[in-house]
């Protein structure tokens, strides 16, 4: 005979996904957007001579877009309409620190070549190498930062859905 509930028994936790897993598909996605951001870069500031601003800005947000999705909808597996308030201001707080980065790293990487007087060509790789290294480096923070937002997001749903 099953016992009746007991009500001092605290609900299970609720079962979040393995971080391996999380953090594959989180890669997956990263790379994506990493992809879409480089060419961009590549395009417009090798091909098209626009400079390192523009190029950086417009190539952060080739890959921001993207890469809202795919960590949202994959790597965390959210559903629904994003909350502008909880999800894509947070989310556009923590990349924003990657477009500052990228800028300012490659202004002045792009500064710099140009006073050792390099050829077009290297210049434009070292300074997408630099605009590219902005990206791995700050890979695993952005994960950490992510990870944190979209855990207290599904922490204060559950509180929301049991009131």
């Amino acid at each position: 005979m099953a016992s009746p509930p007991d009500s001092s028994v605290a609900e299970a936790a609720p079962v979040t996904p393995r971080l391996g897993p999380k953090l594959l598909r989180y890669l997956t996605g990263s790379v994506v957007a990493t992809v879409c951001s480089e060419v961009a870069f590549v395009v417009l500031y090798g091909l098209l001579g626009v400079g390192t601003t523009w190029s950086s800005v417009l190539s952060w947000l080739a890959g921001a877009v993207p890469n809202f999705w795919l960590n949202r909808n994959w790597a965390w597996q959210r559903t629904g309409r994003p909350s502008l308030r909880r999800e894509v201001l947070p989310y556009v707080a923590i990349i924003l620190t990657t477009l500052v980065l990228a800028t300012l790293l490659t202004h002045l990487a792009d500064n710099w070549l140009h006073h050792e007087a390099v050829s077009s060509s290297v210049r434009v790789t070292l300074v997408a190498a630099v605009f590219l290294g902005t990206y791995v480096v700050v890979f695993a923070l952005r994960f950490l930062l992510l990870e944190r937002l979209f855990r207290w997001l599904h922490l204060l749903e559950a509180a929301e859905d049991r009131r």
